[in-house]
């Protein structure tokens, strides 16, 4: 499933999967809040300009008119900035895009919606105002959402081909910029829920999600030369989550670690922790993450290091949880 050989970058996923989507679906319509060449939305824009839609610097009204769009028939997938596109218009998210409201639809699934959120976490250079460290919590409060956090290119494409057939609300987390592909496009497909063993091992299990799974990765390499036994679930999905799966690989390993670009409050590590204690006993938890407090500003790779999140941190701490 996993790409071998050196890493391939891709330096605008989202600008070649957004042009590739609308020429296939004409009523798919990208819609921006004044940051169409910040999300990489540049090619739909340009050649197919009657699927764009920009509401300018309004984040909150972003989401209205997407609801809108929506209910008129068309597929909305709204783009902005992970922090702006949920904390300031999660009223709008919640209420317009994801109660279900609309002709022909009922309480349960209601016109197709989108939202992507970009540069999540600290994937944002700046500090608190930027660093959506919250959002798949936030949304994964909503009712009858969808909450998928990709990996890479190759995911991150396959959602949102597959989040332009589901009913409902369904927020991604997006990638943009240089973004180094991990999966093989050919042996992986995506379903919404499913998660994925990209490592099998005995010893202590790795679970995680995004970005996150990213530095799993980059931990796991260390970890296999150290001699320190572990196996590796990636969870692209949040909301709707296949609890059997996750259940399944917790509760074959005595200790658990959970590695997310998010808050350990409310994110992945909550998920697998509320799975867990749902069926009772089960594997010792430890959370990796974002801790509840504000990060530092910063490239990515400098606060990584900042938080304890970088490859070599990360793989010593995974090996004291395991001894």
């Amino acid at each position: 499933m996993l790409l071998t050989g050196p890493r391939e970058i891709d330096p605008a996923p989202f600008d070649d999967i957004s042009f590739d989507l609308c020429s296939r679906r004409k009523d798919v319509v990208i819609m921006s809040a004044d940051l169409s060449k910040y999300c990489q939305v540049v090619r739909v824009k340009n050649e197919l300009p009657r699927q764009h839609l920009d509401v300018g610097m309004a984040e909150q009204n972003l989401l209205s008119v997407a609801a809108g769009v929506a209910k008129g028939g068309y597929i909305p997938i709204a783009t902005c900035f992970a922090c702006y596109i949920t904390r300031r218009a999660y009223d709008q998210m919640m209420i317009c895009m994801g109660s279900g409201s609309g002709p022909g639809t009922n309480q349960d699934s209601g016109p197709t919606n989108v939202a992507i959120g970009f540069t999540p976490g600290i994937a944002n250079p700046a500090r608190i105002h930027h660093q959506a460290a919250e959002d798949l919590g936030m949304v994964r409060a909503i009712p009858n959402a969808n909450v998928i956090d990709p990996m890479d290119p190759t995911d991150f494409r396959a959602a949102v081909n597959a989040a332009v057939d589901l009913p409902g609300l369904t927020y991604i987390r997006g990638h943009r910029g240089d973004t180094p592909r991990l999966l093989d496009p050919a042996k992986f497909t995506f379903e919404l829920g499913k998660t994925y063993r990209l490592k099998e091992g005995k010893g202590i299990g790795i679970i995680s999600t995004g970005h996150g799974t990213q530095w799993a990765l980059e931990a796991s390499a260390l970890l296999e030369e150290q001699g320190v036994g572990h196996s590796l679930l990636h969870v692209p999905t949040l909301k709707p989550v296949r609890e059997a799966e996750i259940a399944e690989f917790a509760f074959a390993h005595n200790q658990i670690v959970t590695i997310e670009n998010h808050q350990i409050v409310t994110g992945l590590g909550s998920l697998v922790t509320e799975i867990v204690s749902d069926v009772g006993g089960g594997p010792r938890i430890t959370r990796f993450g974002l801790p509840n407090r504000w990060a530092p500003g910063g490239t990515l790779p400098f606060i990584r290091t900042q938080l304890g999140l970088d490859a070599k941190t990360l793989a010593k701490r995974i090996a004291e949880v395991a001894a």
